[in-house]
C-alpha cells in the first residue's frame, strides 16, 4: 500500500435492536375489524336488572361480548384454524390495551389525589401568624409561589375583619366596588359559561343581582359570588384554576379598595406599617423664608 493512499478503516456493522412502539388501541381495533366481527353497536341491550340506572354497565358488558370471536362463523367462512387463533389473540390484545389505558388513567388520578392531599396538609400546617411577621414585600413574593386557594386562605387569615372594614366604606365607593365586580368578574364569567361548558360547575339557577340596596346586602352578594367560585365543582383542571383565580382576584380587589380608602385593619406586625412621613421643623421654614427675603 502506497504511503500516499488514504488509510481506510473498516468499521464493523452493528445492528442495534430497535424497540417498536406498542400498538395503540386504535391500531389494534383496525386489525380486529379485519375479522368477521359485528360493526354495529348495541345501543339498547336487554336490561335484566332494572335497579341499575342508567344501564351503563349493561351497555359496556353487552358490547364487550360482541368482540368475543365467533368461531362458528369462522368455520362457516372456511377460515383456517391459524387465522382463528390470530383472531382470538387480536381480540385479547385490543381489550387488554383498553384496560391498560384505563389503569394508567386511574393511576394518574391516584397520584393527583396524593398531591392534592399533601398540598392541603402543607397549607393547613402553614403558620399564618409567623408569615404575617414578615415584611410586606417578602409576603408578596411568597404569595407568587402559592396556589390560588392557599393565597385566599392567607388573605382571610390576615384580614379576618374584611367584611366589617368594607362596610365602613362610603355608599358611593361601595356602589363603585359593586359595579366593578359586576363588570370585571361576574358579567364576563356569565357570558362565557355555556361557551366553555362551565355552567355545570355552578349550582343550578345560579344568578346574582348587583343592584345596590343596603351595605350588608351588598357584602352578602359579594361573598356569595366569591364563595360560589371557591366551591365550584370543577370538571377539569382548567375549570378549577379558572374559578379559584377568579375568587382570588375578587378578594384582592376588596383588600385593595379597603386599603386605598384607609378602612382596612392594621396588619399584625409593625414592620408592615409604612414609615410615617417626616415633618419639617418650623425653624427650617423660617430660615428658608429669611433666605428668600
Amino acid at each position: 500500500m502506497n504511503s500516499e493512499d488514504p488509510i481506510s478503516i473498516q468499521t464493523p456493522s452493528i445492528n442495534l435492536p430497535i424497540k417498536k412502539r406498542p400498538p395503540s388501541a386504535e391500531q389494534l381495533y383496525k386489525n380486529l375489524i379485519t375479522f368477521p366481527i359485528t360493526k354495529q353497536v348495541n345501543r339498547y341491550p336487554r336490561q335484566t336488572d332494572k335497579t341499575i340506572n342508567p344501564p351503563f354497565h349493561l351497555l359496556l358488558q353487552t358490547n364487550l361480548k360482541l368482540l368475543v370471536p365467533n368461531i362458528d362463523i369462522g368455520y362457516q367462512m372456511d377460515m383456517e384454524h391459524e387465522q382463528m387463533f390470530e383472531w382470538i389473540v387480536t381480540a385479547k390484545e385490543y381489550v387488554n390495551k383498553l384496560n391498560e389505558d384505563f389503569q394508567e388513567r386511574c393511576d394518574r388520578r391516584t397520584q393527583k389525589i396524593i398531591a392534592v392531599e399533601l398540598r392541603n396538609h402543607r397549607s393547613k400546617t402553614l403558620d399564618m401568624n409567623k408569615l404575617n411577621l414578615l415584611p410586606e414585600d417578602i409576603i408578596r413574593y411568597i404569595h407568587d409561589f402559592l396556589l390560588p386557594e392557599t393565597r385566599i386562605q392567607l388573605l382571610k387569615a390576615r384580614y379576618p375583619n374584611l367584611d366589617a372594614n368594607i362596610i365602613k366604606l362610603k355608599v358611593p365607593v361601595l356602589k363603585g366596588l359593586l359595579k366593578n365586580i359586576q363588570n370585571k368578574f361576574y358579567q364576563p364569567m356569565m357570558n362565557s359559561l355555556y361557551k366553555n361548558n362551565r355552567h355545570r360547575c355552578l349550582p343550578p339557577g345560579f344568578y346574582i343581582t348587583f343592584g345596590y340596596i343596603r351595605k350588608d346586602i351588598t357584602i352578602d352578594r359579594i361573598n356569595k359570588f366569591i364563595g360560589t367560585c371557591e366551591t365550584a365543582v370543577a370538571h377539569s383542571p382548567s375549570d378549577y384554576r379558572y374559578f379559584q383565580n377568579k375568587a382570588l382576584k375578587m378578594m384582592r380587589e376588596l383588600v385593595y379598595v379597603a386599603k386605598r380608602k384607609q378602612v382596612l385593619d392594621k396588619p399584625y406586625a409593625p414592620e408592615l406599617e409604612p414609615p410615617p412621613p417626616e415633618k419639617k421643623s418650623r425653624k427650617t421654614k423660617k430660615t428658608k423664608s429669611k433666605k428668600s427675603d
